[in-house]
């Protein structure tokens, strides 16, 4: 057995050796130099202060290997967590309340998904730099190499252009509110903004007695952007439309959000939150009813994924009862949930064809276009169909102006997409994601033609606006088109109508996000993280 003297001899060998020998970052370095890179590709926002704490956590000496071995665990969750909070992904929040979203998603959009993560060229020039980092780590002290990289970043990174955006606010006079104190930062101009747009309530003139149906098209997943890539900018949609809105922002990237500000753009823009409360005095349907219009609901789809159907019965000034019936609508693809997507022309043609003697306004949602379908007769991915389905809808659409041209009914279409497909992806979103309401996806075209007798096509330029509009431009077209009069006395100007529409700066938002344009820039906002510029652009 040993006795007291011998821990005592111990103790005293290991209080007379140096000091630990402090060890080298190793592989970590890899994980440093990684991110350095992503930022001078400006994909990605490094703390400096973080990750040279970080650091120091991986260098300070260990006595005890299994301590050493338990630090390594625990560093690995926290540098990703660091990784992921310096990324421009969403916030980690908003993924887990987008879990149950995700989760109805079909086993192939699933795949699909993936599949535009892991890419080969990303796989390959993860591999390549690994290679690079083990041969030069054999010359070089990596660790120190890896230190003075993230040093570098707080001068020469892009990233500093991003930062302290509301600086860029001072020196531009704000031309939202007239006669008050111009905002210099960008959360005054944004309550300057919600301020002004509170004081818009749109809506007819008393006495009317309109003599025509109204049509609103609202199609998922079509932005300009989308169509450049797809070579559908020149369809010739374009030059059937009396009107066509070139800066047109949808103000928000999920289908439920734009499709209620379309439906409540009496009240013009208005915060993310306040479009799910009953706002009768808001909503167009209602609005309508009291000069006797009957609204319908018209969808291509079941309406159930994110609730989309509930929430526009419940918030948009609609009733069940007044919803479509798809029983002998053909199936045109299986959608990214794996429900059936209903043909957009029947669809159409069945309320074309409706003989009701009452006005009618009809309100139909389009989810044709939405990433992740399939094609029945297609063997490529969504993406890849996305030409192909882009055109089968245009060309139904102008079919549909046709068919309303032989009936010689009196219609007024209004086609405005909720926001884009994501086609191209950004720096901060892949393909298809639309978490972030990027300009790209937001920036929509908008198409408005009235159709009757009273309707001189033969003196009607075509007409197109490239001013800055937003969902309020819808409700303002449609009334001064019913204060017009143009089938009971009046005229139908198309010129009156284009000067109507109110100009709406361009603000996009969705839960915890918001882009805003100010100064020829686009501003973003993630929770309640300072403005900076939009970096995906």
């Amino acid at each position: 057995m040993k006795n007291a003297s011998y821990y005592i001899r111990h103790r005293q060998q290991l209080l007379n050796q140096p000091l630990l020998h402090w060890p080298g970052l190793g592989g970590w370095a890899f994980y440093f130099l990684l991110k350095v890179v992503l930022a001078y590709l400006d994909m990605m926002r490094i703390d400096v202060l973080l990750n040279l704490a970080l650091v120091a956590l991986l260098v300070v000496p260990l006595r005890w290997p299994l301590m050493r071995v338990i630090r390594q665990v625990m560093m690995i969750p926290i540098a990703l967590a660091l990784a992921y909070a310096e990324s421009y992904l969403p916030p980690f929040a908003r993924l887990l309340d987008q879990w149950s979203q995700v989760t109805a998603f079909s086993w192939q959009y699933i795949f699909e998904l993936l599949g535009r993560v892991v890419q080969l060229e990303y796989v390959a020039a993860l591999v390549i730099g690994w290679i690079m980092y083990l041969y030069l780590a054999r010359a070089l002290r990596m660790t120190v190499v890896s230190i003075l990289a993230l040093l570098s970043v707080l001068w020469w990174a892009p990233q500093a252009a991003h930062q302290d955006a509301e600086l860029v606010l001072a020196d531009v006079p704000s031309k939202i509110v007239e006669g008050t104190t111009r905002p210099t930062t960008a959360d005054e101009y944004l309550s300057a903004f919600y301020n002004e747009q509170a004081q818009l309530l749109l809506q007819p003139e008393r006495g009317l007695q309109p003599q025509l149906d109204i049509l609103i098209v609202n199609i998922c997943s079509l932005s300009w952007d989308d169509l450049e890539v797809s070579g559908l900018q020149q369809h010739p949609l374009f030059a059937a439309s009396h009107v066509v809105l070139e800066q047109f922002n949808s103000a928000s990237s999920y289908s439920g959000p734009a499709a209620l500000r379309v439906l409540q753009a009496s009240c013009g823009h208005r915060p993310h939150d306040a479009l799910f409360a009953a706002t009768p005095q808001c909503a167009i349907p209602q609005q309508l009813a009291a000069f006797g219009f009957e609204s319908q609901l018209l969808l291509n789809h079941n309406g159930d994924y994110d609730n989309f159907a509930e929430q526009l019965l419940q918030y948009g000034g609609f009733s069940e009862r007044n919803r479509n019936d798809l029983s002998s609508v053909p199936i045109a693809m299986t959608g990214f949930d794996g429900q059936p997507i209903y043909d957009d022309y029947a669809v159409l043609q069945q309320w074309l064809n409706n003989t009701s003697s009452a006005r009618r306004f009809g309100f139909y949602n389009s989810t044709s276009l939405h990433d992740g379908n399939i094609l029945p007769d297609f063997a490529g991915n969504s993406v890849e169909s996305f030409d192909r389905r882009g055109e089968q809808l245009l060309n139904s659409l102008l079919q549909l102006y046709r068919d309303i041209e032989q009936s010689g009914r009196n219609v007024l279409v209004v086609i405005v997409p909720e926001h884009g497909a994501g086609l191209r992806g950004d720096r901060m979103q892949l393909t298809g994601l639309r978490e972030i309401p990027s300009p790209a996806l937001t920036h929509v075209p908008v198409w408005m033609r009235l159709f009757g007798e009273g309707v001189n096509e033969q003196t009607i330029r075509p007409i197109r606006i490239d001013r800055n509009t937003g969902p309020s431009a819808i409700a303002a077209a449609i009334y001064t088109v019913l204060n017009q009069r143009p089938f009971s006395g009046g005229e139908y100007d198309p010129e009156a109508l284009a000067d109507a529409l109110p100009v709406t700066p361009w603000m996009a938002e969705n839960k915890d996000v918001k882009v805003m344009q100010f100064n020829q820039q686009y501003l973003l906002k993630l929770r309640e993280q300072n403005w900076m510029r939009y970096p995906g652009l």
